[in-house]
């Protein structure tokens, strides 16, 4: 096999891996903090609610954004040696994930004012929505700045290519 006939692969630093799997783990945490707010979107009382478009719209972010977390870390988690498709689906997923994870503090900005406004009386369910809230939105930064560091890595990683038979 002549020498322009043997595939290049990239070394995934160690530390992508391990951001690849706190994603994951902040996905699963995305989910079950959807599943918090669902039932809190059943429980809480009528007169006090925040409106019928915002909790929904949290409820559906918070799973759609779980599960594309934990899919963009599985994506992270490279075993072995990388190809150069494994590394751009790699940053692609890692890309949208830093866009959904944008959204979500978007979303999250609108909904503080509607909790707040019912925060001049001990509403059970309003003192729940705002502690939900003030979690769920240190999860997306959470996302949000894990995400940014692993495209950065991925980049970088292009710069690093070996051929597939070379030892480091």
């Amino acid at each position: 096999m002549s020498q322009n006939k043997r595939p290049i692969v990239y070394v995934v630093k160690e530390e992508v891996k391990a951001l690849g799997a706190a994603q994951i783990m902040l996905g699963l945490i995305h989910s079950a903090l959807g599943s918090l707010w669902f039932f809190l979107y059943h429980l809480e009382d009528e007169t006090h609610s925040v409106g019928p478009v915002l909790m929904p719209v949290t409820i559906i972010y918070m799973f759609v954004s779980g599960s594309l977390f934990i899919n963009s870390g599985s994506s992270s988690v490279v075993q072995g040696d990388a190809s150069a498709c494994q590394l751009v689906f790699g940053i692609v997923m890692n890309t949208i994930s830093i866009f959904v994870a944008i959204i979500g503090i978007i979303i999250f900005a609108v909904e503080f004012p509607a909790f707040e406004a019912l925060g001049n009386e001990y509403i059970w369910s309003n003192m729940a929505g705002m502690m939900l809230l003030q979690i769920s939105i240190l999860c997306i930064i959470s996302e949000l700045v894990i995400t940014v560091i692993t495209v950065d890595l991925f980049r970088n990683t292009f710069h690093r290519p070996r051929l597939w038979d070379e030892r480091e």
